[in-house]
C-alpha cells in the first residue's frame, strides 16, 4: 500500500518587517494618547500636594495664634542696633517650625537676634553649619523646579532689594515656593481705587501682628501665604528664565529677595503688580498671579496659584484674576466687598 506524504509547511519564522512596523505604530500612537494623561495625573498630584503644604502652614499659623493669640510678624523689621540702624528679624517661615514638626530645628535658631546674624545664619551652604540653609519638605511645592536650592541673598542699591539694616550685608538660605503676604504697595491701590482710604497692610506684615478679631473683611476672604516658585532664578511670564544666579542687580534690574522660607525678606513683600512679561514686577501692572517671581505670586500649575486664607483654608485662584480683586484679598480690613472669582 503506498503511502502520499504531504509536504510540510514552512514554521512561521517571526513578524514581517511590514507587521513589526505595524506594531510599533500601534504602540506609538497608545503611548501619544496616554502621556497627555500621565502628565495631567502628575500635574493634579503636584499641585495637591502644593495644596496640602499650605493647609499645614495654615494648621501651624493656627497653633501659633492659640499660643500667642495674635499670628507671627511676617518678619519684625522695626529694632534697632547701637548706631541707630534697623534690625531685621527672623521671619513667619521660622516662627512656625515647632508646629510642621520641625522643633530640633528651630532650636537652632535665637530668635532675639537679627535674622543674618550667628546662629541664625553663618552665610554657609552647609546646612550642619547654617540652619538657614536646611531645605524642607513643606515649605517645597513639587512642581516648581527650586526644590530648596540653597543660594546667597543679599542688600544693594537696586530698587528691587532691600536695605539699608545692621548686619551682614549678605546671606545664605534655602528657597521656599511660598511667600508670606505683607501687603500693598500704595502705588497700585492708588492706581485701581484712586482716592479710596483703607489699611495696605496684608496678615504677615512686617509693622504689627495681626489677631484673628482684626480681620473685619472675614477670615475666609483674606489672603496670608500664597505661591511664589523658581528661586533663586527670576521667572516671567511664559515662564521665562530672566536672569540666574550669579546676580548682576544693576545690569538685569530684576533681583530675588525673600524667596528663602529663613529670609527675613519672605516676611517683607509687598505687592505692586506686575507688566505680562514679568520685566516691571511693582509697576502697577495688571498682572497679579504668574507673571513675577518678583513680589508676585508665582507657580507652575497651569493658568493659576494656590493660595491659604485665614481661615486656613486653600483654595486655586486663577491668573486671570482682577487685580482689583486681588487688593482686596491682600487687605484685611478694607471694609469692601469683594466680587466673585
Amino acid at each position: 500500500m503506498l503511502r502520499t506524504h504531504r509536504p510540510r509547511r514552512a514554521a512561521h519564522g517571526g513578524f514581517t518587517l511590514i507587521e513589526l512596523l505595524v506594531v510599533i505604530a500601534i504602540i506609538a500612537i497608545l503611548i501619544g494618547l496616554l502621556l497627555p494623561a500621565v502628565q495631567k495625573v502628575r500635574s493634579a498630584a503636584a499641585r495637591l500636594s502644593c495644596s496640602n503644604n499650605m493647609k499645614q502652614m495654615g494648621l501651624a499659623l493656627m497653633m501659633y495664634h492659640d499660643s500667642y493669640q495674635k499670628f507671627p510678624y511676617g518678619s519684625n523689621d522695626d529694632g534697632q542696633d547701637a548706631s541707630g540702624n534697623k534690625i531685621a528679624y527672623l521671619p513667619w517661615g521660622v516662627m512656625i517650625l515647632p508646629y510642621i514638626e520641625q522643633q530640633n530645628l528651630y532650636a537652632r535658631f535665637n530668635v532675639s537676634l537679627p535674622f543674618n546674624v550667628p546662629p541664625n545664619n553663618t552665610n554657609v551652604a552647609d546646612p550642619t553649619q547654617n540652619p538657614a540653609a536646611n531645605a524642607i519638605k513643606t515649605y517645597q511645592c513639587p512642581a516648581s523646579p527650586s526644590r530648596g536650592a540653597v543660594y546667597q541673598d543679599t542688600w544693594d542699591g537696586n530698587p528691587n532689594a532691600y536695605g539699608p539694616y545692621s548686619g551682614p550685608a549678605s546671606w545664605t538660605v534655602s528657597a521656599s515656593d511660598y511667600i508670606g503676604i505683607s501687603g500693598l504697595l500704595g502705588s497700585l491701590t492708588g492706581k485701581f481705587y484712586p482716592g479710596a482710604s483703607f489699611d495696605h497692610n496684608g496678615v504677615l506684615t512686617d509693622n504689627f501682628q495681626v489677631r484673628i478679631g482684626d480681620i473685619t473683611d472675614g477670615t475666609s476672604n483674606t489672603w496670608v501665604v500664597g505661591e511664589q516658585g523658581g528661586a533663586p532664578n527670576v521667572y516671567g511670564s511664559g515662564p521665562k528664565v530672566l536672569a540666574s544666579p550669579p546676580y548682576d542687580p544693576t545690569a538685569t534690574g530684576l533681583y530675588i529677595s525673600g524667596n528663602g522660607w529663613a529670609d527675613e525678606n519672605n516676611g517683607d513683600q509687598w505687592f505692586g503688580g506686575s507688566s505680562f512679561d514679568g520685566t516691571n514686577p511693582v509697576g502697577g501692572g495688571t498682572c497679579m498671579i504668574n507673571c513675577s517671581n518678583i513680589q508676585g505670586f508665582f507657580s507652575f500649575h497651569t493658568g493659576g496659584a494656590n493660595f491659604l486664607y485665614a481661615d486656613g483654608h486653600v483654595q486655586y485662584v486663577p491668573q486671570s484674576l482682577d487685580p482689583k480683586t486681588a487688593i482686596l484679598l491682600i487687605s484685611f480690613r478694607d471694609g469692601m466687598v469683594i466680587p466673585d472669582y
